[in-house]
């Protein structure tokens, strides 16, 4: 354990101060989401300080194949984020027909990560970042939400006790009503993806390493099961799935991946029959679809889309009418609700095109992570596809900021 401490200070060491703050800054982003987005983007705001001050004193401005520094290569994973670029100025375009532009700009300002965090990337590079700095960020990630599940199990064991019932689910909607289930769940499943690869990595892990990750990795399900939420259940199960696969044909341990497996599943059918309640949504969803049934919410919501799709498929009705076209499906202004899939969102909103582009941003990292074996970015965008397709993840500002910043840490895990 001392020797692992001596290296990550070696990693921090001889690092100029601009290029420290650029990595703590960098760290907080991420961790700080899912407490408050207020807070993270704060911290996004000293991250482009830091690259200011990094790349004006270091001399390390950059931008595409161009770059003052010639004694580095510039990092071309960087050009991963130029779909996310080109998204948000899809939702721009769309400015020139759509007729409620208020709505419009709120849309842009709101996706305005998408713009400034590639910008950024691209006119920098993350040399200072070693493998050992990469993961200390990571886990810094790791627990804190881990400490957020104490307060939240904490906070809920109090209000049960103060509620007249006595009952725990009363005091469980402590988690729901804090942090919205979807997005929650998208941050547990990177997280338990991110303690995935560093239980099969190449550095073997001391003793308090592994009891550390099995700890953050317990409190990371019960955090997930406590959600209630389908995506999430989902989510995890695929990575489950993903994880036996890449441990039995990438890592050649059948007999291991196979085993892990089975305890995943078994665990989950133990937590099914003891939490029943957390598990109702998504076993209901299950029979409806299985019966061909689709009386459920969110598949009507997602219908009434579509409808209106079919009516502008090349150029969709622009950024600030995507909401006022679902009018004549709800009964009043306060009941039009979001197609909750972001695919039909994006199409609604920016038409074909927009949608290619968001196909190409969640292809591009999966393609570079597997051409350079790397499973972390594969795993996290799956998660982040599941969540695509049953919430309009970019419709808060969690799910923006959130996709925007991990996809810079895939960009600097792509280059390890």
């Amino acid at each position: 354990m001392c020797l692992k401490s001596q290296g990550l200070k070696q990693a921090f060491s001889g690092l100029h101060w601009t290029e420290t703050l650029e990595i703590v800054t960098l760290t907080l982003m991420l961790s700080m989401i899912p407490f408050h987005t207020g807070i993270s983007l704060f911290f996004t705001y000293c991250w482009f300080l830091s690259v200011v001050l990094k790349n004006s004193i270091l001399k390390r401005w950059s931008f595409f194949s161009w770059h003052q520094d010639k004694s580095y290569p510039y990092n071309q994973n960087a050009y991963m984020l130029i779909p996310m670029l080109v998204y948000w100025l899809a939702y721009l375009i769309s400015m020139l027909w759509t007729e409620n532009r208020a709505a419009g700009w709120t849309e842009i300002e709101q996706n305005a990560w998408f713009f400034a965090i590639p910008v950024t990337c691209l006119c920098t590079d993350f040399r200072q970042i070693s493998k050992k700095c990469l993961r200390a960020m990571l886990w810094v990630f790791v627990i804190t939400l881990t400490l957020l599940f104490f307060y939240l199990l904490a906070k809920s064991v109090i209000v049960t006790q103060q509620s007249s019932s006595g009952y725990l689910t009363s005091g469980l909607k402590v988690f729901y009503d804090y942090i919205h289930h979807t997005y929650g769940s998208l941050y547990i499943v990177s997280a338990l993806a991110f303690l995935y690869t560093e239980l099969v990595g190449e550095e073997k892990l001391g003793r308090g390493m592994l009891v550390l990750l099995a700890l953050c990795a317990s409190c990371l399900v019960v955090f997930l099961l406590f959600l209630n939420s389908r995506a999430g259940i989902l989510s995890f199960i695929l990575l489950s799935i993903l994880c036996c696969l890449h441990t039995c044909f990438i890592r050649k341990k059948q007999r291991q991946g196979i085993i892990s497996l089975v305890v995943v599943l078994t665990l989950l059918t133990v937590a099914y029959n003891a939490l029943p309640e957390e598990f109702h949504r998504l076993s209901r969803t299950s029979s409806e679809i299985a019966n061909g049934d689709m009386s459920d919410s969110r598949f009507q919501i997602m219908q009434s889309a579509w409808t209106v799709i079919k009516e502008h498929p090349l150029t969709g009705v622009g950024a600030g009418d995507r909401m006022d076209v679902l009018l004549p499906f709800y009964d009043t202004p306060k009941d039009v609700l979001c197609p909750h899939n972001q695919f039909l969102d994006t199409w609604l909103a920016t038409g074909i095109f927009g949608l290619l582009t968001l196909c190409l941003m969640l292809a591009w990292p999966i393609q570079a992570a597997v051409k350079k074996k790397q499973v972390l970015p594969v795993l996290i965008n799956v998660a982040l596809l599941v969540c695509l397709l049953v919430e309009s993840m970019f419709e808060r500002q969690m799910g923006v900021s959130f996709t925007a910043v991990i996809y810079v840490y895939y960009t600097i895990i792509l280059m390890k």
